[in-house]
């Protein structure tokens, strides 16, 4: 029987806090304030299409904000093509 779920989680708003955190420690909070101010958003949403608002906010922002922006978004194109696998497996149709 094959598994219908991968061991890797969908980015969200809170994983890409976490990374700018893990970036600028303590000095996170007043970047991420003007991240999510660009993107229109309040930083308590958990739908995918304000993730990828932030990522786009990160990645117009340059810098290492950018790259770490870029990387999320890499990461969310690899969650999304696993998933698609996953669905397509499950349903015993060819990968």
């Amino acid at each position: 029987m094959m598994e219908t779920t991968h061991p890797v989680e969908a980015p969200t708003l809170a994983s890409a806090h976490e990374a700018l955190r893990r970036l600028y420690g303590p000095h996170t909070e007043d970047l991420w304030k003007t991240l999510l101010f660009s993107a229109g958003l309040t930083g308590a949403e958990t739908d995918p299409g304000s993730f990828g608002r932030m990522v786009v906010s990160m990645q117009a922002a340059g810098g290492v904000t950018g790259q770490c922006g870029r990387s999320l978004a890499m990461r969310a194109a690899a969650y999304q093509r696993l998933a698609a696998v996953v669905v397509v497996g499950a349903s015993g149709e060819s990968e």
